[in-house]
């Protein structure tokens, strides 16, 4: 009895099949059976829908089990093959597969071919690929196309505000930023390409916005349509199966979804590394532009097969092998494979993209020539175009990285030039280090000082206030007198086991910004930690004498702090007249937060808890245990055993030696010696030389190597700069980086064969040899270790990293262009009689290449370029193996290069494709090693271009204003000064940003001799010495610049250097009354009784002196009070007795009969301004200038003519002398032509004598 089923679709879309008895029996009229029919295939049509989801439903539940990133990265990973399907095959199948001359083939066109049974599914597949994405891409365009009508229609029925415009955002472009930004997960960073859409979606710009996305949709939907026009139809209808890989080219519509599909993928692993560093700018179009490179090759490749197709016919039929009609012809393309073209056409595509301009695969006819034309110009852009690119990387995206390279170098530098020891240094290199890889700058708050102000106080408040409010007896303090206190907050940086406190000393508090400190008493006892958003020292803000705690970093550490006298400054600022009540308040509230925290302890048994203790204890005694330990092996003798002695740095040289011996060794080997017998044509035998000898120390060392890394080497660890020794930790370190890699390189394997002559087997071994090229990725870490102990600049070790890099890279090119000789192919020397190898042309190698596989670039090198033969067939042959690697690193430089003398080229399909490989990348190659070349010299000379630059404005000013010839001669002076010492006088600039323990360390190497110079601190203690040496800093002083002047309050005391002339004014303005020289101090006496500065000092020359500011000195102070009492004492006296010489002096030089001859006294160091003037009348005076001027002149004219004389004669030297002694056998002078070159001969070395004699007592320094 048949049932009635009803189907109803529930929730979750299943379907509800309800069956019950008909309520009446009846029969089907036979009017009927049609509608019947209909009901069957309807119920079939259902049957299927409902088999098809039953069967899909456990899928897709599975595909919904799996994570987002997964289910993402498959629907984009469909899509993308569909696209790239396309963007390939296309126009390789019109290329190489379509005949162009089908109307006169009926019979090959209308021929089902195994190549359409091979593209028949994959288009299938493509082809549902694009009209599954296509119905998405509908839903979409429809939704933007509906809610666009909906804007209109409510522009035109209702009358709404601008306002309301403004604010009314097309859901379809919230919804495409939204899912284009890659923010529902919440992990991707904020960049400007995230930014910039949400930023920029008010107003019009909203709706211009709108519009043209809806213009790029409606776009998008008519290439889709053209997609999706059936045209393979036609050419099935018609039997025409050859068409079918024409009418594919409507295909290449979708071609526009791979950039899609590209940012899909960005955008769902945006919070990956390497997604985020080839989105960078400069980067991502650097990818970009070799990307559309790549593809460019590959359709040009097709098109030029396609234009010998068109003129000779798809076999090459329609041409004559004798006779050169098209570039398929001479290239000896007739009968080729598939590959064979490819090959050849793609080889000759990548050298014109590149410019490198062989003399194979030229083009031929008309059609040819102007399409390499246009190719080459198209390859000149993109060339252009990628330099460019490298350079906006490595000057203009790189700048700040430059930048602070520079100041690293210069810091380096000068530690160097001033002996500064290489602990110092290396902690030096550590924190720049430290610095780059936390803030990439030197200044960690850089970027708040770009901020406009409003956004810049916002930070502030952030930064500072928040965290001066987290302290108990600041809370409910006022906000201006919170901003206050976070205006004086000091940010200081301290580096691993500086000690940051000092119990009864300290006056300050503190906040951790980024590190780890640790707490404890005096004796090391009770350690306790602080991490970040932590503070300390507190109570010092009342009660100084009182905090009895010490503080060192355990890490790189950055702290605010708050000083007490900023912090006194502030109550009295804000409470005037009440400082006393508001203090004894907030130690009121500081003593019960303490009691209470307190008793918290103690309820909750943490005071002294074997929990606390344990967790603290490794922080708070690994700075002593670690001086312990490290006194400890330095009393047992293995101080060698440390990273950074002299041992380890040899030992290291020596590893670096190796592996690039291993790294050039195993490849040469390899391909050149360890060949199988039907490649063998050196006939060369392994055997027990220099080769075998180095190969087999080099193994020793490194088995050695091996063991002291495991067990003795120790290293340092960068999170808290300490040494480690322990074995069971190094082995550990060592596990973790790379020991079995390390131990997998090792295996002696090799040794063991190559200490046996088995022939048969060395091809194989050879590969067990590849695993020592291993061993190759410690090279840049070697290196870059190396340069940091002997103090190499960034700059210089980029260019030895370039030079070793690109050489390593040439020589594994090298070896992989000589092996591609053989694959596909048999032995080249076989069955070659000499009369046929001796008359071996290009046409006959490529037929050979082209039929057999059997010609190389090996073998016509050797018979007809070279014209010798292999050594197995002549011993005494020159072609031997040394030589055969020679011609293969000179093509690869020749090609890496772009010179292109074409005297080697590809032959075999093989050599085709490698060489079309290396071409491109080669290409890219040189590209960047050009950027980065320009930039690190342009970075070089930037410092004096941006002096010449200075130097010219300079003088354009100083011309236009008309100023006098002397005051403009003292400006240039200052500026060349300036120049010429700047590296001379970097302290300065390399102090202010270091910790202020590396500060101190520096300053002490540095200004030792400084504080033995002053008479007062001759009776002060050894500790009060020590502290204040570290407190000086260096200054400097051009010739004629005012150090002090009379009667200002004495803020610092100065001790001169070595070469400085100071002169001392003291009332007469008109001479000085003294004269300082190096290794004199002044203004000690001022400087300890806070008087002001008696007299004037004027620099007399370049001066450098030691500076002592108030600043450094008042912690000193604080300090050492009892020191200074007696030391203050004798300053005192020794103030009155300089006052009272003085005036002495003074007194003497008013004298009348001495005032005539002040002016000429040698025992001091008078201006030049002064030696110019006459105690005459104005016209003497004048004539004393005037007769100085002219002298000067004179001197410079001279000194210009003979700087000319002296370039002339360098200029004969580097051409004639060179040609001379490169030509000498081949150069017959007459008589009288020797006489000449004689004559001249002797001129030039009297003249370079002459210029010893006059740059060594004529030509003076500018002074």
């Amino acid at each position: 009895m048949p049932h009635r089923k009803v189907y109803a679709a529930a929730e979750d879309d299943e379907v509800v099949v309800a069956t019950e008895d008909p309520a009446v029996d009846f029969q089907v009229p036979r009017s009927t059976l049609k509608s019947t029919s209909r009901l069957s295939s309807r119920s079939l049509l259902k049957a299927c829908r409902r088999l098809y989801r039953r069967g899909s439903r456990p899928l897709a539940r599975l595909y919904k089990r799996l994570p987002w990133t997964t289910r993402q990265t498959i629907s984009v990973g469909i899509s993308l093959y569909a696209a790239l399907y396309i963007f390939l095959t296309v126009p390789f199948r019109i290329a190489f597969y379509y005949n162009p001359f089908q109307h006169e083939e009926p019979e090959r066109v209308h021929r089902w071919t195994q190549e359409l049974t091979i593209f028949g599914p994959l288009d299938l597949v493509a082809d549902a690929i694009g009209v599954v994405e296509f119905v998405g891409f509908y839903r979409v365009w429809k939704d933007s196309f509906s809610q666009l009508s909906e804007d209109v229609s409510f522009e035109l029925g209702k009358k709404l505000t601008r306002d309301a415009n403004r604010l009314k955002v097309p859901k379809t472009l919230l919804s495409r930023t939204a899912s284009g930004s890659g923010l529902q997960r919440g992990k991707a960073k904020w960049t400007l390409a995230s930014i910039k859409p949400l930023s920029s979606m008010t107003g019009a710009d909203v709706t211009k916005s709108h519009r043209k996305y809806i213009c790029v949709r409606n776009v998008q939907f008519a290439l889709e349509i053209i997609a999706l026009v059936p045209t393979d139809a036609i050419a099935l209808a018609t039997g025409a199966y050859n068409a079918l890989h024409l009418t594919r080219i409507t295909k290449l519509c979708r071609v526009y979804r791979i950039r899609h599909c590209l940012e899909r993928v960005a955008n769902i692993y945006s919070d990956r590394g390497w997604v985020q560093r080839l989105s960078s700018t400069g980067i991502d179009s650097l990818v970009r532009n070799i990307g559309l490179c790549a593809g460019l090759c590959h359709y040009v490749a097709c098109g030029y097969m396609l234009l010998a197709h068109a003129q000779c016919g798809l076999s090459l039929e329609n041409c004559d092998e004798n006779v050169e009609t098209s570039w398929a012809g001479r290239d000896r393309l007739f009968g080729a494979t598939v590959a064979r073209k490819y090959a050849r056409t793609l080889y000759w595509a990548s050298r014109t993209m590149v410019l490198l301009g062989y003399d194979d695969a030229t083009p031929v006819s008309d059609a040819e020539t102007v399409y390499a034309v246009i190719v080459t110009l198209m390859g000149a852009l993109f060339g252009t175009s990628v330099l460019a690119t490298f350079l906006f990387i490595f000057r203009i995206r790189n700048a700040r990285y430059a930048a602070f390279t520079t100041h690293v170098d210069n810091a380096q530098e000068y530690m160097r030039s001033k002996n500064i020891t290489r602990n110092v240094r290396r902690q030096v290199t550590a924190y720049f280090s430290y610095s780059w890889s936390t803030h990439h700058s030197l200044d960690s708050e850089e970027a708040l000082h770009i901020m406009p102000k409003h956004l810049q106080s916002k930070v502030v408040a952030t930064l500072k206030a928040t965290r001066v409010k987290q302290v108990c007896f600041l809370m409910k303090e006022s906000v201006e007198f919170i901003n206050l206190l976070a205006l004086a907050l000091v940010r200081r940086v301290y580096s691993p086991a500086d000690q940051i406190t000092e119990p009864k000393f300290n006056a300050q508090m503190f906040f951790v910004i980024r590190g780890k400190v640790v707490l404890s008493a005096f004796n090391g006892s009770n350690p306790k930690e602080c991490q970040t958003g932590d503070f300390f020292a507190d109570s010092c803000l009342f009660f100084p004498e009182k905090y009895e705690e010490k503080a060192v970093a355990k890490t790189f550490c950055e702290l605010y702090v708050l000083a007490k006298a900023k912090f006194d400054g502030a109550i009295t600022f804000s409470h005037r007249g009440n400082e006393a009540a508001v203090r004894a308040r907030m130690i009121g509230t500081l003593e019960k937060y303490s009691t209470q925290l307190r008793k918290t302890k103690k309820l909750l048994g943490l005071r002294g808890g074997p929990e606390s203790a344990g967790r603290n204890s490794i922080g708070g005694s690994s700075h002593s245990v670690a001086d312990e330990a490290y006194s400890g092996e330095t009393r047992r003798g293995v101080r060698w055993r440390l990273p950074g002695s002299t041992f380890r740095v040899y030992w290291e040289t020596a590893r670096l030696l190796a592996v690039v011996y291993v790294a050039f060794e195993v490849p040469f080997f390899s391909v050149f010696i360890a060949m199988s017998d039907d490649q063998d044509m050196f006939a060369e035998q392994p055997d027990f030389g220099v080769r075998y000898a180095l190969t087999l120390l080099v193994e020793v060392f490194f088995t050695v190597d091996l063991v002291l890394r495991s067990r003795y080497f120790g290293f340092l660890d960068q999170s808290v700069m300490l040494e480690v020794t322990q074995p069971d930790l190094i082995f550990a370190a060592y596990r973790s980086s790379g020991f079995y890699v390390d131990l997998l390189a090792w295996l002696p394997v090799g040794v063991i064969f190559d200490s046996h002559s088995i022939s048969a087997s060395r091809g194989r071994v050879s590969l067990i040899r590849l695993l020592r090229l291993l061993r190759v990725r410690e090279m840049p870490s070697l290196l870059r270790s190396i340069s940091d102990y002997h103090g190499l600049s960034s700059k210089t070790h980029l260019v030895i990293s370039l030079l070793l890099g690109v050489t390593l890279m040439l020589h594994v090119v090298g070896c992989m262009w000589f092996e591609t000789a053989w694959i596909a192919g048999g032995s080249t020397f076989e069955d070659a009689s000499s009369e046929v190898t001796s008359t071996l042309s290009r046409e006959d190698c490529l037929k050979q290449a082209m039929l057999f596989q059997n010609c190389s670039w090996v073998k016509f090198d050797c018979y007809a370029h070279i014209g010798a033969v292999f050594p197995v067939e002549d011993a005494s042959s020159m072609y031997k193996s040394s030589f055969a690697y020679l011609r293969s690193v000179y093509w690869a430089v020749v090609t890496l290069t772009a010179v292109g003398y074409g005297d080697i080229v590809a032959y075999s399909t093989a050599e085709s494709y490698f060489a079309a490989l290396w071409i491109f990348v080669g290409g890219i190659i040189n590209f960047g090693v050009a950027g980065a070349m320009s930039s690190t010299i342009s970075n070089v000379m930037a410092t004096r271009h941006h002096h010449i630059e200075k130097m010219n404005t300079l003088n354009s000013i100083l011309e236009r204003m008309d100023i006098s010839e002397q005051l403009s001669g003292e400006i240039r002076r200052f500026y060349h000064h300036q120049f010429v010492e700047h590296k001379h006088v970097y302290e300065s600039q390399l102090l202010s940003h270091l910790p202020d323990q590396l500060c101190y360390q520096i300053s002490s190497l540095l200004h030792s001799e400084a504080v033995k110079r002053v008479p007062l601190f001759d009776s002060a203690s050894a500790e009060f010495l020590h502290e204040i040496t570290g407190k000086f800093r260096h200054h400097s002083y051009q010739h004629g610049e005012t150090i002090c002047l009379e009667g200002d309050v004495c803020r610092e005391f100065f001790v001169f250097l070595h070469g400085s002339k100071v002169n001392v004014f003291f009332r007469v303005r008109k001479v000085p009354i003294r004269a300082l020289n190096g290794g004199e101090c002044y203004g000690v006496s001022e400087f300890l009784l806070r008087k002001a500065h008696s007299a004037t000092l004027i620099a007399a020359s370049f001066v450098q002196a030691s500076v002592m500011t108030r600043e450094q000195f008042d912690v000193i102070q604080r300090k050492f009070a009892s020191d200074l009492i007696d030391i203050k004492d004798e300053a005192h006296i020794m103030w009155i007795d300089e006052h009272n010489s003085m005036r002495r002096v003074v007194r003497n030089l008013e004298r009348l009969k001495l005032q005539p001859h002040m002016m000429q006294t040698s025992t001091l160091f008078c201006q030049h301004d002064i030696t110019g003037i006459t105690t005459g009348k104005n016209g003497g005076k004048s004539g004393g200038r005037q007769g100085l001027r002219d002298i000067d002149a004179a001197r410079t004219t001279f000194t210009s003519i003979w700087n000319a004389v002296i370039t002339c004669w360098n200029i004969y030297n580097v051409i004639f002398v060179i040609f001379r002694i490169c030509f000498h056998a081949h150069l017959q002078f007459s008589k009288g032509l020797s006489t000449v070159v004689w004559l001249a001969d002797f001129g030039c070395d009297f003249c370079f004598a002459f210029d010893i004699y006059l740059r060594l007592y004529y030509f003076g320094c500018p002074e």
